[in-house]
């Protein structure tokens, strides 16, 4: 029997970055290892190198880098098939293959009531297109800029011209996944409802591939968050917005399957467009072997972990007016933060906070490769986040023995289920005062060992790395034996 193929896309995540939804990539793999895995990685720029090495059930891994190469496009190293798409793209095939798909794909960007139909039909179209002609030929012609200056005009958008630059520039760069010649595989499983999910799509179309969809954050709700704090104007970010919300709707569309982590995920995929009837719930996982209480060293100083990627959705800023108050009645207490600086500019802000409150003999920063030491090392875990999945970070404290503090959000709450404390988002009041419970006062050391042993008692039960790797080898061999949906083909147009 054939092994089952399956292209794995993602986007800023596996294998180039850390962070939870890489983790949730290499256990994917890893576990999954009768799969025959080809990786599809949207990087941000060409010098960015893969971090985690790949086993060997994988068969190929392509780094797509979206911004830093000289032209928008896929990046084919075969100069002379490059130079033959250059010499075939004149002005007679971008009027007659080109801009008549590219004009329906703008009015479906610049439409809110979009049929995702249509887009997928016109992404798919300039898809084949693009087999034979050049991507930064077309999409940077005169042509390509007045298509989109016109469709912005009749959808009632005044754009400035700094304002439709910018705007144009993220449509060339975006659409570059339309150049790329996508592998023959049995499934697409995209991490993303964004970006990664087109090649589900295309695939499907042309290939027949099945499609799964798994949202770790929900894609839409974190870009809003995102935005709240860019310095766009609010026409640009409105652009931004539509874009990803057509793109997000049409994966939604196309996908046989959506995975999510749990039901707070799940209200906001439904109320994004996905189809509750297509939805799964299937939790992070973590190997027990992996993590697990262990001894702990003796410490003079109480101390609080965090795990966490340096970055807005983080709240380091909250964690650092907590440990502010923390600091005042516990006065030796420690934070570490440990975790890639994602962000410079929100982590040169988290400095000038410490600096502030004079926390620089309390709040340190730094990485580790020893995870699960730093748990050990760790009296109370605390997650100060503005928005979440279904955190490793939180199941691997839990796995730890080492009790939780974390922000109500995302499916944080149905993960500890009762076995740890939970605060307001935002609130570092609050968040201070949960854990001066667990670090000071005649009972805080019971708390901490009663809250330590019902999470761990709970994450062996429901969040362990084989639950996890049997439920989506459930739903590859599902959709393995359904029948094909391919509606295009290769030799089309």
């Amino acid at each position: 029997m054939d092994k089952t193929t399956v292209l794995l896309t993602t986007e800023g995540t596996y294998p180039c970055y850390s962070g939870g939804v890489s983790v949730w990539c290499d256990y994917l793999v890893r576990y999954l290892c009768d799969i025959e895995y080809h990786i599809f990685a949207i990087t941000h720029a060409p010098s960015q190198q893969a971090r985690f090495a790949c086993p060997p059930n994988v068969t190929s891994c392509v780094l797509h880098p979206m911004w830093g190469t000289e032209e928008p496009g896929a990046h084919d190293t075969n100069f002379s098939e490059v130079h033959e798409r250059k010499l075939r793209t004149d002005r007679t095939t971008l009027l007659r293959g080109f801009l008549p798909h590219f004009k329906a794909c703008l009015r479906e960007l610049f439409n809110s009531d979009l049929d995702p139909e249509l887009l997928a039909q016109s992404l798919f179209s300039l898809h084949q297109y693009f087999w034979k002609h050049d991507y930064a030929n077309s999409m940077r012609s005169r042509l390509a800029w007045e298509a989109f200056l016109e469709a912005a005009a009749l959808s009632g958008w005044r754009l400035n011209l700094e304002e439709a630059t910018h705007c144009m520039r993220w449509v060339q760069r975006y659409l570059s996944l339309l150049a790329v010649d996508f592998p023959r595989v049995d499934l697409v499983h995209s991490s993303m409802a964004g970006l990664a999910g087109i090649p589900g799509m295309l695939c499907k179309l042309g290939q027949g591939s099945a499609y799964v969809l798994t949202e770790h954050g929900i894609h839409m709700r974190e870009l809003y968050l995102n935005l709240s704090r860019s310095q766009y104007s609010s026409r640009c970010r409105r652009f931004l917005v539509g874009f990803h919300r057509a793109i997000t709707r049409m994966n939604y569309h196309y996908a046989d399957v959506v995975t999510c982590l749990g039901d707070f995920n799940r209200q906001w995929q439904v109320r994004f467009g996905a189809d509750p009837g297509k939805i799964r719930v299937v939790s992070n996982g973590i190997d027990p072997s992996s993590f697990r209480p262990r001894p702990s060293p003796k410490r003079s100083r109480p101390t609080v972990l965090t795990m966490a990627r340096i970055f807005p959705l983080k709240g380091i800023d909250v964690l650092i007016r907590a440990a502010a108050e923390v600091r005042d009645r516990v006065p030796e207490v420690r934070f570490r933060v440990l975790g890639e600086i994602v962000d410079q500019a929100y982590f040169d802000e988290c400095l000038r906070l410490v600096e502030e409150f004079h926390l620089g003999d309390h709040v340190s920063f730094g990485v580790t490769s020893d995870s699960a030491n730093a748990y050990a090392e760790a009296d109370v875990y605390c997650l100060p986040s503005r928005s979440e999945g279904l955190p490793y970070a939180v199941i691997e404290a839990m796995m730890s023995g080492c009790p939780v503090v974390a922000a109500e959000v995302g499916n944080v709450p149905d993960l500890l289920g009762g076995t740890g404390l939970t605060v307001t988002p935002n609130d570092s009041r609050e968040m201070a005062a949960a854990l001066m419970r667990l670090l000071s006062g005649p009972t805080a050391e019971e708390l901490r060992r009663s809250l330590a042993h019902q999470a761990l008692e709970r994450a062996r039960r429901h969040f362990t790395i084989n639950q996890f790797a049997e439920q989506f080898e459930g739903i590859y061999d599902e959709l393995a034996d359904a029948p094909s949906y391919a509606v295009l083909s290769r030799t089309a147009g």
